[in-house]
């Protein structure tokens, strides 16, 4: 297992749509998230990675150096940022359970 999350340490990409302003269009913004020391095959370890995922969302959406018109986070553009990659997500913890390699 170790084998297989060591060559998966990059989960993938984060798309998520981010809205800079509401004439501006979307924008996408990719992340890497890392699953490196996780262990796929375990419930709690994928608490982990989701915390991580939503914590590049965060990023993503809500970055410290943007000029914020209005101080509330962007929970839709989290969201979506979290539902894209959810595939990905599935698809990894299906390849440890069965100790194959997912596509990247």
């Amino acid at each position: 297992m170790t084998k297989l999350l060591a060559a998966i340490a990059a989960v993938g990409l984060l798309s998520a749509p981010q809205i800079a302003a509401a004439a501006a269009p979307a924008q996408t913004v990719n992340i890497s998230v890392s699953a490196d020391g996780l262990d796929l095959t375990r419930a709690d370890h994928m608490r982990k990675l989701r915390n991580r995922i939503a914590d590049a969302a965060a990023e993503a959406c809500d970055p410290s150096d943007r000029m914020i018109v209005t101080p509330m986070p962007d929970y839709r553009c989290r969201r979506a940022a979290v539902a894209s990659v959810e595939p990905m997500v599935q698809e990894l913890a299906q390849a440890a359970r069965h100790g194959t390699m997912a596509r990247r």
